[in-house]
């Protein structure tokens, strides 16, 4: 996804020796973390993924996508012109995030067949990234352990915070951008109608 000059480049400084020997262990751990964070998958593939609508809404919040093949409501087809494809109410974008039907929809399935993930990434996402490889990085050269430590007139204090709270207060704006945590429903893969009785 990034490489290591690309790195560099985002975090505006050189990486460091343990950095370039360990860089695609952290670059795969930032990933994997960003990703729990934004609650959605940094990939670039295609397919077929089904997600739920939330009763009464048009509506429907799935992963992110650059293009979509088809898309199907409970096995039926529907056309394009009954839907149109956004990126946080946006109308034109590189990539999108939601599906809002012409119609109010009602708990259906709703399969996607797209190619999802970014393409390209967006700069803005790589800096997140970056910074969450720099955050790691940190980390494994911080005692972060210790607050303060005091012998005789010698006094030590590291940082308050640190680690994945500092992370997100420091990058709200940019977590909240991408972030599909709180969007109502999405699910991708297989999902089973739930009955109430």
């Amino acid at each position: 996804m990034i490489t290591a000059v690309k790195m560099a480049q985002l975090l505006g400084r050189s990486l460091s020796s343990s950095e370039t020997a360990s860089y695609e262990l952290y670059l795969k751990i930032a990933r994997q973390q960003l990703e729990q964070l934004l609650c959605l998958e940094l990939c670039t593939d295609g397919g077929e993924r089904t997600y739920e609508s939330r009763d009464g809404y048009r509506t429907v919040y799935i992963d992110p996508f650059t293009s979509v093949a088809t898309v199907t409501i409970d096995g039926s087809e529907i056309s394009e012109s009954d839907y149109t494809i956004k990126q946080n109410d946006k109308f034109n974008g590189s990539w999108y995030n939601i599906i809002e039907f012409s119609t109010k929809r009602q708990g259906e399935l709703v399969v996607v067949n797209g190619s999802w993930g970014f393409d390209p990434v967006p700069e803005d996402l790589q800096l997140l990234l970056a910074l969450m490889f720099a955050d790691i990085s940190k980390q494994q050269q911080d005692d972060s352990r210790v607050s303060t430590k005091k012998i005789e007139d010698f006094t030590v204090t590291y940082k308050d915070g640190g680690g994945m709270t500092s992370f997100v207060q420091s990058n709200g704006l940019l977590i909240d951008k991408y972030s599909q945590c709180n969007k109502g429903t999405i699910r991708h893969g297989s999902v089973q109608p739930i009955y109430y009785n």
